[in-house]
């Protein structure tokens, strides 16, 4: 018999996602209202959040992509991210980058900001994407060479441009100028840097420059890649850690006070050995079930089956991977609100399917596209519930 979700999370093998429990969002509209964002609601964690940071006239948010609290509890008690530690935090549900940095744009979740994951399908197009390249999922034709513009796939709008801090966002130059990442941040500024060690000398500059207010917002992506390559226990992590760590903390040293600097991720990862991932190709009898491969993520992917086809869905589906994933209707996770508070808007109802698939064990569940190389799976992944994957450290200094 098929383990219960409800049995999970009591156990603690999963976290439940939940708008009443302190979260990224959460966080993101404790900043957004520090940095003079108005009208934003002001529920018990969000005024938790506000009260451990407190206003400042310099706010600098450091985003470190994939640094679980299994990572943080693997450093030694004299780094600055555990002497700036203040807390934990759930991760959004899905625990995934592409969900968590449009969370981190707009301060919404993903019922109403309706990115689903790295891959999502688009209903009224009748288009699969991949959201922070912003190409088509198949062919990775950029979506502006159709004229699809960001804001015309992603419904809630950045809330950079209502801060009244001055909003900086420094990103690694590959990204900067592309369609997601000025969408992202409203067409606010954005820099590109090269280098760690360059990031945080751009920000010690900019505060130095200031004339008023200001929000830095830098994303950092180096321990996510490498825990994809490496797998998030590998003994190269901490060491990877550690000198983004010297880095933060040259940075507190140079700003000697003048800045609020507050540390999160967007998840942590889990590893999963190869033979536990697994991928459906051309011509699996699953996907003759399926109007398009599932989207989201490996971790927690997204079924969208066809009309009259969802009894022999779901009994082949139990059939083959019950041992590792619970099939959920997505009707029942809106209910559990995972995705967010209240009802899911229309546009992120039909992105989010049919079902979804919970993983409760270390397993994958994603689509190999024809053509394409098997290559090297990823040992480290995420998008899950895992404790592994959903808790995520808030550092303050």
């Amino acid at each position: 018999m098929q383990v219960g979700l409800e049995e999970l999370f009591a156990q603690g093998t999963l976290i439940r996602p939940s708008p009443d429990r302190a979260n990224l969002v959460h966080l993101i509209r404790a900043l957004a209202t520090l940095a003079g964002v108005p009208d934003l609601e002001q529920t018990q964690p969000i005024a938790e959040l506000v009260q451990l940071i407190g206003p400042h006239e310099h706010l600098i948010f450091v985003l470190l992509d994939g640094l679980g609290m299994n990572i943080i509890r693997r450093l030694p008690g004299d780094s600055f991210l555990c002497r700036s530690l203040k807390r934990e935090i759930n991760a959004p549900c899905p625990s995934t980058t592409a969900c968590a940095l449009t969370c981190v744009a707009t301060a919404a979740y993903p019922n109403r900001h309706s990115v689903t994951g790295w891959f999502s399908y688009l209903p009224d197009r009748d288009i699969s994407i991949a959201n922070l390249p912003f190409v088509e999922r198949f062919t990775g034709e950029p979506l502006i060479h159709r004229d699809i513009r960001p804001e015309m796939i992603f419904p809630i709008t950045s809330l950079y441009p209502r801060m009244t801090h001055t909003p900086l966002t420094l990103t690694p130059s590959y990204i900067t100028s592309t369609p997601y990442n000025i969408y992202a941040r409203g067409g606010t500024t954005g820099v590109g840097y090269h280098s760690i060690h360059e990031a945080v000398d751009l920000i010690a500059q900019h505060i130095a420059d200031a004339d008023g207010q200001t929000y830095t917002h830098l994303y950092l992506p180096e321990i996510d890649s490498m825990c994809h390559k490496r797998g998030v226990d590998h003994e190269e992590i901490v060491p990877l850690v550690m000198g983004i760590d010297a880095e933060l903390a040259r940075l507190a040293n140079s700003l000697k006070g003048k800045a609020r600097i507050v540390v999160s991720a967007d998840h942590g990862l889990i590893d999963v050995p190869r033979e536990k991932q697994t991928l459906l190709m051309e011509g699996d009898p699953l996907l003759s079930l399926l109007k398009v491969p599932p989207t989201g993520d490996a971790r927690l992917p997204i079924f969208h089956v066809r009309e009259g086809k969802h009894d022999a869905f779901v009994e082949q589906f139990h059939a083959r991977f019950e041992g590792g994933m619970i099939l959920l209707e997505t009707d029942g996770a809106e209910a559990m609100q995972f995705f967010g508070r209240g009802p899911m808007s229309a546009t992120a109802r039909a992105r989010f399917g049919d079902f979804v698939g919970i993983a409760h064990q270390p397993v994958t569940l994603a689509f190999h596209p024809p053509g394409k190389p098997i290559g090297e799976l990823y040992l480290a992944v995420h998008a899950g519930m895992s404790p592994q994957e959903m808790w995520v450290p808030v550092c303050v200094a």
